[in-house]
Parts: C-alpha cells; structure tokens; sequence
C-alpha cells in the first residue's frame, strides 16, 4: 500500500479520511489515522495523525506523530513529533518530544 503523504511506512494501517470511529481503538501495527476518531487510542506501534486527521482521545502508543488535530494527552514510550500545522490541546508525556515551529 503507497502513502502519498508519506507520513507513515507502507506497511501501516490507514482509517481513511471518509471514517468515524467512536470507542477505544487498540492495535498492534504502525496506523495512520487521516478520519475522526473518538475515545480513547491505545497502541504498541507508531501512531501518526495525517493531516486530515482528527482526534479527540487520549493517546498511548510507542511513537506518535501529529499532523492534524489531536484533543487529548498524549502518552509515548518513545518520542512524539508535532509537525508543522498540527494542533495538540493536551497534554505531551514522552522522554523525546518534537515540536515544529508553526504548531500550536
């Protein structure tokens, strides 16, 4: 499977940006959410937020990268990586956080 936006490895999962999901979402492979999700995310991979990704969760996962729009704490056992345009209204929990200039 290609990503044009090359914001996660080819080998991810993909909510596309037409699905809602309500709930708690848990999985164990890398996942690149460009959808809405609401709820609560719990993840043992990389967990990206494509630019027309919308969440309003708390988060837990090894890697999180946002690009959209993230309402809730974010939870890493790694590193979390907020790109440029991204929007996080929460808290960030992670030994490594990234926060480009041009995020909010």
């Amino acid at each position: 499977m290609s990503n044009p936006s090359n914001s996660a490895p080819d080998r991810a999962s993909v909510l596309g940006p037409t699905l809602y999901f309500k709930g708690d979402l848990s999985a164990e492979e890398d996942l690149l959410i460009q959808g809405r999700v609401e709820g609560s995310i719990t993840h043992t991979q990389r967990l990206t937020v494509g630019p027309q990704g919308t969440v309003k969760a708390n988060i837990r996962a090894q890697q999180i990268v946002v690009e959209g729009t993230v309402d809730g704490d974010l939870h890493a056992d790694k590193s979390v990586f907020v790109k440029e345009g991204a929007k996080v209204v929460g808290n960030i929990f992670a030994p490594t956080v990234s926060i480009l200039e041009g995020a909010a």
